[in-house]
């Protein structure tokens, strides 16, 4: 009878424990898309800088997301989401639209066309830290000593990797690491509207919800359209425009934003914000070892220094705090 007992109690911990090999044998597959999520992102800079360096900054960002934007709506269409708007969202989409796409993409490309790649591809790191200080400011969120140390830290970081990077054989470093540093400022200051967005779309229970793949959709709409004139004063139709260059574009648009985003957005859902966001601190080491790799810039230990100094800044700012909230990067 005992041994009767035992069996069924046996049989049936089974599926439980079945069920448990299923979940962190999915947990691995996402790991997996998160790090490859993190490994696009780190390659678009080196990408960034091949494309920068000869054609005009602002025309890539055009035509990448001339394939963006169709390539999102279409899938919001496949999905058959809801594409109408309120009218009290138009504004902050315009906005968002504004900081995240419009000038991220300015000072992101025009940063790689004067500084290398490796370098700024660790100033973007500081993102999280600007972010924790701009919620302290625009969400009332408290602002304490250790954020204040962790932002210094981060500038130290930037000081670090500005003044003592061994890859001098650029156009203008001090510009290019500024307009990078200004990116930063500009996604973290979408990233702190769009929190306030969402959270004041969902309190609302007698409107629908956007979904966050809407919301990407509008917002790289609205900042490609900024972004069109922009183009038009750089007068890409003089540029020579080859098969390779083509080819960075399509990388940026399929592989780094739309692939990377659906990565991104599956592993928050399945392994949470948090668990997910810490990948994010991978984007700067495969940047720096790309750039290295496909570009041969110069690597030292002062890389690494700014690395640690940036990564402690977003540690101590994060300190019993959850991350932000995120859908786009780079």
């Amino acid at each position: 009878m005992v041994t009767g007992r035992r069996s069924k109690t046996e049989q049936q911990r089974l599926p439980t424990k079945a069920a448990t090999v299923a979940i962190d044998s999915r947990n691995w597959i996402v790991y997996s898309q998160l790090l490859l999520t993190m490994f696009l992102w780190g390659l678009a800079w080196p990408v960034g800088r091949l494309l920068a360096t000869n054609l005009p900054p602002v025309s890539i960002a055009v035509l990448r997301y001339a394939v963006v934007v169709p390539v999102l709506f279409g899938i919001l269409r496949a999905k058959r989401q809801p594409l109408k708007l309120e009218r009290k969202w138009v504004s902050n989409l315009i906005i968002m639209g504004l900081f995240s796409t419009t000038l991220y993409q300015f000072f992101f490309l025009y940063g790689v066309r004067y500084a290398a790649a490796s370098d700024d591809s660790l100033v973007i790191g500081i993102g999280p830290v600007l972010i924790a200080i701009m919620a302290s400011f625009v969400l009332n969120e408290r602002l304490t000593k250790t954020k204040g140390l962790g932002f210094i830290s981060g500038l130290a970081g930037i000081g670090v990797i500005s003044l003592l990077s061994p890859n001098t054989d650029v156009l203008n470093r001090p510009l290019g690491i500024s307009l990078v540093f200004g990116g930063a400022i500009a996604y973290a200051t979408y990233t702190v509207i769009l929190k306030r967005f969402v959270a004041g779309i969902r309190s609302d229970n007698t409107r629908p919800h956007l979904s966050s793949l809407a919301i990407l959709a509008w917002i790289s709409l609205f900042g490609w359209f900024f972004l069109i004139p922009l183009s038009l004063l750089e007068a890409p139709w003089t540029y020579s425009w080859g098969p390779v260059s083509w080819l960075g574009i399509l990388y940026l648009a399929i592989l780094s934003t739309v692939v990377g985003y659906f990565f991104y957005v599956e592993g928050v859902s399945k392994i949470g914000a948090g668990r997910a966001a810490i990948f994010g601190n991978l984007v700067p080491v495969f940047g720096v070892t790309t750039s290295v790799l496909l570009l041969g810039e110069s690597l030292s230990p002062w890389h690494g220094v700014s690395f640690l100094l940036i990564l402690i800044g977003v540690v101590l700012v994060n300190k019993q705090k959850s991350p932000q909230t995120s859908i786009d990067r780079n």
